[in-house]
């Protein structure tokens, strides 16, 4: 056998073991691209409670912040939606972590969602009176 039957051999003989190769290759790319855009779109629920140190004043955004937060992220960004009427489109800040800034009362609150972590967190803020609210999820 001489050195170019060697190579007419090879290349015979691999050419479909290639394209099989190639084919699971793009499955595989097809399927974790998938995958991420089902993670992309999947809902986490969050139910927000009070910190112990929250100022008196603080008191009045319980009711509306403890009710079952919904946050869903997209493609283009993310959503948070409550039954207390807490909804709020958010940017994304840094991968898989959103923010957003909303208005409750004549407040303006700062939400942030950590999804980059296990447990998943929500976490609510108004800095000028001290408040604070914090959820996880699995």
């Amino acid at each position: 056998m001489t050195v170019s039957d060697a190579h007419s051999l090879d290349s015979s003989s691999s050419g479909p073991l290639r394209a099989k190769s190639g084919w699971v290759v793009a499955a595989s790319l097809a399927g974790i691209f998938s995958a991420q855009a089902v993670a992309q779109d999947a809902t986490i629920q969050f139910r927000v409670v009070a910190t112990d140190r929250n100022p008196a004043a603080c008191q009045r955004f319980d009711a509306a912040l403890s009710r079952v937060h919904t946050f869903t992220a997209t493609a283009s960004g993310a959503s948070l939606r409550s039954a207390g009427g807490v909804n709020s489109d958010m940017t994304q800040t840094t991968p898989r972590v959103y923010a957003t800034n909303f208005s409750l009362g004549g407040t303006t609150l700062n939400v942030v969602v950590d999804a980059s972590k296990s447990p998943k967190s929500l976490t609510v803020t108004e800095p000028r009176l001290g408040c604070r609210w914090n959820a996880v999820a699995p």
